[in-house]
């Protein structure tokens, strides 16, 4: 059962004094060679997760576990694969860490490695109707067993009454049990990062394609 997202500038803590938390925050994965603008957009989206997450901890409790889309590892491998895919959210996942915070295994190494696979077939362009179907069905496959497998991590993880983040893409169908509150991180910076998101895309999309 999926527990509904809920949004709350300033929870009321009596009210879920007990149970189990989870913070959710989306994800951008860029590189860190971005133009100047987008740079200062995703620092500021960042610093603005911080600041967020930071008054729900007050009122609901201190993260003890942090969970991040395609790590497979704990501890500083782990933060190595996070620093890696997610530059930008990388210090402050290492400050969580510096505090209270450990860094969970939170994906099926074997499955991550598959759904790439699958990715990159993709990605070269297929010919065979056949192959593509194939490699359709595989992404949709492992999609779907990677988001199960995050779900039961983080059950698995989360004591009572403790309070965990995830930081994942947004699009994401992962189901949380019911007795895991979820409480979504939108800070204004979220709405900004998605219109330049768009905003490149539309340019790509009418740049004009082949020539000689």
């Amino acid at each position: 059962m999926t527990t509904p997202l809920s949004r709350f500038d300033k929870p009321e803590a009596g009210q879920f004094a007990g149970q189990r938390k989870l913070f959710l925050a989306p994800i951008f994965l860029f590189p860190a060679d971005l133009p100047d603008d987008a740079a200062q957009l995703l620092e500021r989206y960042w610093s603005e997760v911080r600041d967020h997450v930071q008054n729900l901890e007050r009122s609901l409790g201190v993260v003890t576990h942090v969970f991040h889309e395609a790590n497979y590892a704990d501890g500083d491998e782990g933060m190595s694969m996070v620093e890696a895919m997610n530059p930008f959210g990388g210090s402050f996942i290492q400050a969580m860490r510096a505090s209270n915070a450990a860094l969970e295994a939170t994906e099926d190494r074997a499955l991550v490695e598959e759904h790439s696979d699958w990715q990159r077939c993709l990605s070269i362009g297929l010919m065979s109707e056949k192959v593509m179907n194939l490699a359709m069905t595989g992404i949709q496959e492992t999609t779907q067993k990677r988001f199960e497998h995050i779900g039961n991590r983080i059950s698995d993880a989360l004591g009572e009454a403790e309070v965990g983040i995830l930081f994942i893409s947004e699009g994401h169908r992962v189901q949380f049990p019911a007795d895991i509150q979820v409480f979504f991180i939108a800070p204004p910076a979220l709405q900004a990062v998605k219109r330049w998101i768009d905003d490149r895309m539309r340019a790509f999309a009418q740049q004009p394609q082949g020539g000689s």
